[in-house]
């Protein structure tokens, strides 16, 4: 009987290794599908807590609003003027002083990094707007932190080439960058007609009123 049993192990030998080969792929491949598994699952996961974490940073980060008003002391609102050089042309400029009011409505500090803004005279229609990217700005000393809740102003004095005339409108534009506790850079901008007293939000170009 053992020398039977000799005989058939000797005889399926190399059937014994095949299927001993066999079995060791079925198990690599086993631990591969379930790592895969496992890897993917872990993807979810880590996508799932960033998700969460995003959700908790925007209802903690801080919220920048911006807007413009004519200040409360200033009587001339408009000013035009004219500079000379010796050997130089005259140059001319139309200067426009409003009243920057930031406002924090998030629930964590915000700091102030950058103000920009710049006025243009716009011939004709306000769809004949530039785009404000890219566009030459001047800065501005920042206000500093703004706490939740708080709002801080800065007046501002923008000077655009050229007397405006009464067929023509005053277009502004003003940028403020800001971080808050997650060190997070953020931006939020505005736009502003001036026609004669008045100074109306340029709602309808989205992509001069932003919040990021």
């Amino acid at each position: 009987m053992w020398n039977a049993f000799l005989d058939w192990l000797t005889k399926y030998q190399a059937v014994a290794i095949w299927l001993e080969g066999i079995a060791l792929v079925l198990i690599f491949g086993l631990d591969w599908w379930n790592g895969r598994k496992g890897h993917e699952e872990t993807l979810e996961q880590l996508k799932v807590a960033q998700d969460q974490i995003k959700i908790s940073q925007n209802a903690e980060r801080a919220w920048v609003m911006t807007e413009l008003v004519w200040p409360e002391y200033e009587k001339l609102r408009v000013v035009t003027g004219t500079s000379s050089r010796p050997g130089e042309a005259n140059e001319e400029t139309t200067t426009v002083i409003v009243k920057l009011l930031c406002r924090n409505d998030g629930r964590s500090p915000a700091w102030v990094d950058k103000i920009q803004g710049y006025c243009e005279i716009v011939e004709g229609r306000l769809s004949d707007l530039s785009s404000p990217i890219g566009h030459k700005a001047e800065p501005f000393l920042t206000i500093g932190p703004i706490s939740p809740g708080n709002h801080k102003v800065k007046i501002l004095h923008l000077q655009a080439p050229g007397h405006i005339r009464s067929n023509q409108l005053l277009s502004i534009f003003v940028l403020v960058e800001y971080r808050d506790i997650f060190e997070q850079k953020r931006v939020t901008t505005c736009g502003y007609t001036v026609s004669g007293d008045i100074l109306d939000r340029q709602e309808q170009f989205p992509d001069r009123n932003q919040n990021k």
